[in-house]
């Protein structure tokens, strides 16, 4: 991070197992590099995205063991699945409690997750359910509840008590003003990538796909390759 702030602990919250990877693990492998500890809170396990018809349980391994996989070629410190119904997502209390949960319990200085403010129907990829609603209830439980007793009182029952981080990172922002490069943890980007198998084994050209895209968003920086995000303060920050 810039302005004096180096933060020592990151929370990424996202809809679904392969979400992260897609969108920011070049981020995480840089911030893990420089000694962050990095943990995710995933919405749900990914269970709906299969083409065969296997068990329900079976599919939740399956995504969950790869999601596990690529967390550990990127050095993630945890991993939280609140296990909410794939396709199913709400912003609603039940979901913005786990989040609110597993924000006081990681207690990070910053919460990375997607823009709520750059939902688009251009394309099905960009506008799907879960990203929309996972994307509301975390910027809803970063302020207030997060950092107000009286959201949740139950949870102080098993002292998780209030926190206020001190900034967020939304990905895919429509207004981008903060990069990271990843030039140099883009093949790490790509080997977690591949650990999610069961949804990237038949994309053809995969790597091509994801450096152009990288250096598309990367070029109005002149960055090689890179991911961007929306910067906002949180409103009760103290930056030591």
């Amino acid at each position: 991070m810039d302005n004096g702030f180096d933060p020592d602990r990151i929370l990424i919250i996202a809809a679904h197992p392969d979400d992260i990877e897609f969108l920011m693990a070049g981020s995480v492998a840089v911030w893990t590099q420089a000694g962050i500890t990095v943990a995710y809170c995933i919405a749900t396990s990914g269970e709906k995205g299969f083409s065969e018809n296997l068990p329900f349980e079976e599919r939740i391994r399956i995504r969950e063991e790869e999601q596990r996989a690529a967390g550990r070629v990127l050095g993630v410190e945890r991993i939280t699945f609140l296990r909410m119904p794939d396709g199913e997502l709400k912003n609603h209390g039940e979901l913005r409690r786990g989040i609110v949960a597993d924000i006081r319990d990681f207690k990070p200085d910053v919460v990375v997750t997607t823009d709520p403010a750059s939902v688009n129907f251009d394309n099905f990829y960009g506008s799907h359910p879960d990203h929309r609603a996972l994307a509301e209830a975390a910027f809803d439980s970063i302020y207030p509840a997060a950092g107000n007793p009286f959201y949740f009182p139950e949870l102080m029952e098993s002292n998780l008590q209030p926190h206020t981080i001190q900034e967020a990172l939304f990905g895919v922002p429509a207004t981008p003003d903060y990069y990271v490069d990843i030039s140099e943890t883009f093949d790490i980007k790509m080997k977690a990538l591949r650990c999610h198998e069961s949804q990237v084994s038949w994309v053809d050209d995969l790597e091509k796909r994801m450096r152009e895209w990288g250096n598309q968003i990367g070029e109005p920086e002149k960055i090689p390759i890179a991911e961007a995000y929306r910067r906002l303060i949180h409103p009760e920050a103290r930056h030591a």
